[in-house]
């Protein structure tokens, strides 16, 4: 393998549980993987309404890093105002979630919904990044298929009570159509890296949507079938594709050293000549050009944040954390409302 001689930006973090001491310990996985900065992505769509509390937090003790935020649906908020004031505290873009399918069977928002207009608009308008995770693995709605782990997740989406993944494809295609300026990444490769040609036609009649290649490791044995034509692909695409990690902070010791594993296959498969193992599996490396890595593994996402993560407005971020203390229609569990608390003293602390 050769060495990548840059810094990393890992572009695709997240926390779940632990409050602000799940924000240091995701930092120092972080650390210890060598990363220069990451992107930590606010999933309130996911049922946390202290997730973007999390992300001022990051932005707080950790500045050197970025944050992207999350959308609320426990009441009939106003995604547009959402993003504005987000945006007024530093936020560095958006991230949804919203339409990985169990998800969506759980909102019932489709990606197209007009509600969502206003903000992508504003989006489109401010020039703001969004990271959208859409679909799933095409095997999640094959129980021939679905490997046994991810069946008893709960991804099986094959009962019929689920949406179908071409219908998620369609709803992105009309919000692509309407919004062409849209700054949009799609997450794991649009789940699309069993079909190269499809993905290559969506990028040539979407000239600015740009990939994260974060596994789901099916994405991996899928490149390492064609590596010739996902290399071609790569170096065709070397300014709009992203690294990331799905990284975040864990505490059972397979799941760290899974995470490890994945880590490695990642960089693995980006600089290897030769074969790539991970578990029992194997994949092929691509080898790619230093110009090329320097892009992917940290470029690209500068560019589209700006260069440097923004910076911190406590006044901004001490407003919107009061005012979600004293929304009764958001209905804050205790644990929330401790973390939110929390990071409202921390940030009058100074």
């Amino acid at each position: 393998m050769e060495a990548y001689s840059g810094k990393i930006i890992d572009a695709h973090v997240h926390v779940f549980g632990k409050g602000t001491q799940g924000v240091r310990d995701m930092l120092a996985f972080e650390k210890e993987q060598g990363y220069k900065a990451c992107n930590y992505l606010s999933c309130e769509c996911m049922g946390d309404a202290a997730q973007n509390a999390l992300g001022i937090y990051l932005k707080l003790c950790a500045p050197e890093n970025f944050a992207f935020g999350g959308l609320t649906y426990r009441y009939d908020c106003d995604f547009a105002a959402e993003l504005d004031a987000l945006w007024d505290i530093g936020f560095d873009g958006m991230k949804m979630v919203e339409d990985k399918p169990t998800l969506r069977k759980q909102l019932g928002v489709p990606f197209n919904d007009r509600r969502y207009d206003g903000f992508y608009a504003k989006l489109e308008e401010k020039q703001i990044p969004l990271l959208a995770h859409v679909a799933d693995p095409e095997e999640c709605w094959d129980k021939d298929l679905i490997p046994d782990w991810a069946f008893a997740a709960g991804y099986f989406y094959g009962d019929g009570t689920y949406v179908e993944k071409e219908t998620l494809y369609t709803e992105v295609e009309d919000v692509l159509t309407r919004f062409p300026g849209l700054r949009i990444i799609l997450a794991h490769c649009f789940f699309m890296s069993a079909d190269l040609e499809r993905l290559d036609a969506l990028m040539q009649r979407h000239p600015n949507v740009c990939l994260d290649i974060v596994s789901g490791t099916e994405m991996y044995w899928n490149f390492g079938r064609r590596p010739d034509d996902w290399r071609a692909f790569f170096l065709k695409y070397q300014d709009r594709i992203i690294y990331g990690t799905d990284n975040m902070n864990l505490y059972d010791a397979r799941e760290i050293e899974n995470a490890r594993i994945t880590n490695d296959l990642q960089r693995g498969f980006l600089m290897s000549t030769g074969p790539v193992h991970a578990w029992d599996k194997v994949t092929q490396g691509i080898a790619l050009p230093q110009e090329v890595l320097e892009k992917i593994l940290r470029g690209n996402f500068l560019r589209l944040t700006g260069g440097a993560p923004r910076p911190l407005n406590r006044a901004a971020a001490a407003r919107y954390l009061r005012a979600r203390l004293e929304n009764k229609a958001l209905a804050l569990t205790e644990e929330e409302r401790a973390v939110t608390a929390e990071v409202l003293t921390l940030l009058a602390d100074g």
